[in-house]
């Protein structure tokens, strides 16, 4: 095994590695990142045969005086290259190092002709590629940027990967590495960023190394576990400082708390199992003060997972984007709110939706979501779930503050669309992401309608539930009873006042936390359109007209401050506080988010 670097060619353009920046950011640390590709990578390569959960270990091996021998000779071509892109070697021992080793059970290992550049399987794609991947469906991963993390978290850019592929009979293992540098010269040569450990083979194609003695003795240095079992072992040598086990296992509860408490996956970070068994008290020890380690929640995703398995608490009609009222049926309907609101109940309801590929291949599918009152006095949480992984950041668009809300998207058509519309970290959707407007038709207006049903069926049930008292009023609206006999009292007979149908209204104003929505009424027919709808809001004050009263310094619509996001219609801001909607379909939404929760808001909207 060598380092194999390849000089650039001068007709080739220049091109530095600047994605890894994307993977440590104010909103995911590295340690983060660290924590969650090489878990999304092992959930992506689940084996068929693996019945049980997919397992992972890392382990924090400290540096070895006989691992200085080895490494110190492998290295040995290394710290030029290092110096040459200026990278910071102060107090780096580069022949003695430390590790960070992640092993994979349960998994494929890394399948694929390794001797065929041009083929898509994952050796190449994990190797050879970067900002490309041929992973689709339900998978997690999709960018082929995830790999850039292990360099990431090197002190000298380098880590190695050591891989038994469950397709081999033999269970022959194979061992590369990979340094990842900004272009850089040495010795008059210019050389490109990506280089290997790894065997010259074929038109300078870098070939893993399968001698079994070489393999052994790294395996014995960097005391890695995997002999004959399919899987991926990553070996991160001079780690940096701020990777911890302390650091880690906080990361691993908070990132894939779902697929370990629906028995997917099992971590252990240095001797620490993090399984559904042990999830509460690692939880407490390692992320006290987190959501994730909050009994309630907890809770209310193992009920969840007992839920997913049952027939759904109430499937909705194809026309649930019109809103709730028109997706179930009356009486089903005051059942599921009087569950919601009065028994504190999960709530559990199945979404159809219909999805269409560029291709013109209609896909119908559908998610699930889930709602369950937070016990008094708790703040709630909402989950958004595409496959295994959880999507941080889409929680900043549930509204509600007392009350526990998941989104699940498991079937394998919304989960390759909601994958598609993934930012390369996994923490968020994006409607203008590139493949989602490459592979689907409307994938935007698809999103929106996906992204605020949690709120849109919260919103739809957290009305109030009539009930019945017939004698909460006895002791004023009523005549004594003169009846022999009888010591009490006994009802008037109320006035029967004839029922008055309204005419059904062709749009609602919806109340959220820190805004507000206009949408479709149940009256919004094709014919009724277009429809165009003016609607004006200010703060509330203490006396006098607010609209009238409204200061621009509350806030402005024409502006950047307040977020607007319009499915089926489009939008004008007119003035500070008034905006004008034409909609175009009958099951239209604009949704204002970003007022102040402290303040009262009011909304009034005209035809």
């Amino acid at each position: 095994m060598q380092l194999l670097f390849r000089e650039k060619r001068a007709d080739e353009v220049e091109q530095e590695v600047t994605q890894r920046d994307q993977f440590n950011t104010d909103e995911v640390s590295l340690v983060a990142t660290v924590g969650r590709e090489p878990t999304q990578n092992s959930l992506d390569a689940r084996a068929a045969s693996n019945r049980g959960p997919v397992r992972i270990t890392m382990r924090f091996v400290p540096p070895s005086a006989s691992g200085s021998s080895f490494f110190g000779e492998l290295f040995s071509g290394l710290r030029p290259h290092l110096e040459a892109s200026e990278v910071d070697l102060t107090g780096v021992n580069i022949s003695a190092p430390s590790f960070l080793v992640i092993e994979d059970y349960g998994t494929t290992g890394l399948s694929g002709n390794y001797g065929d550049p041009d083929d898509n399987g994952p050796f190449n794609d994990f190797w050879r590629r970067v900002g490309k991947s041929h992973k689709e469906g339900s998978k997690n991963g999709r960018w082929g940027l995830g790999k850039l993390v292990f360099s990431s978290a090197s002190k000298i850019r380098t880590f190695f990967g050591l891989t038994v592929r469950d397709s081999d009979a033999s269970r022959q293992r194979l061992l590369m590495g990979q340094v990842v540098l900004a272009t850089h010269k040495l010795d008059g040569k210019k050389f490109a960023p990506h280089g290997f450990f790894a065997l010259p083979g074929p038109a300078g194609l870098q070939l893993p190394v399968t001698d079994v003695k070489l393999i052994n003795q790294f395996s014995s240095e960097a005391q890695v576990d995997r002999r004959t079992e399919p899987g991926l072992s990553i070996v991160i040598p001079h780690v940096l400082d701020e990777i911890t086990p302390n650091a880690l296992i906080p990361e691993i509860i908070r990132n894939y708390f779902f697929p370990i408490l629906t028995g997917q996956l099992e971590v252990e970070v240095n001797g620490i199992l993090i399984n559904a068994s042990t999830f509460d008290d690692v939880a407490s020890r390692y992320a006290a003060g987190s959501n994730s380690a909050d009994a309630n929640l907890i809770a209310f995703i193992r009920a969840i997972n007992a839920a997913r398995d049952k027939t759904p608490t109430v499937t909705l009609k194809d026309s649930w984007m019109k809103g709730i009222e028109s997706a179930i049926d009356p009486a089903e309907l005051e059942q599921v709110r009087r569950t919601f609101n009065i028994d504190k109940g999960l709530i559990h309801v199945r979404v159809p939706i219909a999805l269409r590929r560029k291709t013109g291949a209609e896909q119908p599918t559908w998610f699930d979501l889930f709602l369950q009152k937070a016990p008094e006095g708790k703040r709630g949480e909402a989950l958004y779930v595409r496959s295994a992984i959880t999507v941080p950041d889409e929680a900043r668009y549930f509204r509600a503050r007392q009350v526990y809300g998941a989104l699940v998207a498991s079937d394998a058509p919304i989960a390759s669309f909601l994958g598609d519309a993934e930012n390369p970290a996994h923490t968020r959707w994006n409607g203008a992401a590139e493949k989602l407007d490459k592979n689907w038709k409307a994938g935007k207006a698809r999103l929106s309608e996906i992204r605020n049903s949690l709120n849109h069926l919260y919103d739809g049930l957290s009305q109030a539930v009539e009930l019945r008292e017939d004698e909460a009023l006895i002791d004023v609206f009523s005549i004594p009873d003169l009846t022999a006999g009888s010591t009490g009292r006994r009802r008037t007979r109320p006035t029967v006042i004839p029922t008055i149908t309204p005419s059904p209204k062709l749009y609602r104003i919806l109340e959220r936390q820190g805004g507000f929505s206009i949408a479709a009424g149940p009256g919004l027919t094709e014919d009724k359109l277009p429809l165009r709808v003016k609607v004006s809001a200010a703060y509330d004050v203490l006396r006098g007209n607010p609209f009238s009263k409204f200061n621009e310094l509350d806030f402005d619509l024409t502006k950047d401050g307040v977020e607007i996001e319009a499915t089926g219609a489009d939008f004008t801001a007119t003035a500070a506080n008034e905006l004008t909607i034409d909609a175009n379909d009958v099951a239209f939404r604009v949704d204002l988010d970003g007022f102040d929760r402290n303040r009262d808001l009011m909304v009034r909207a005209t035809r």
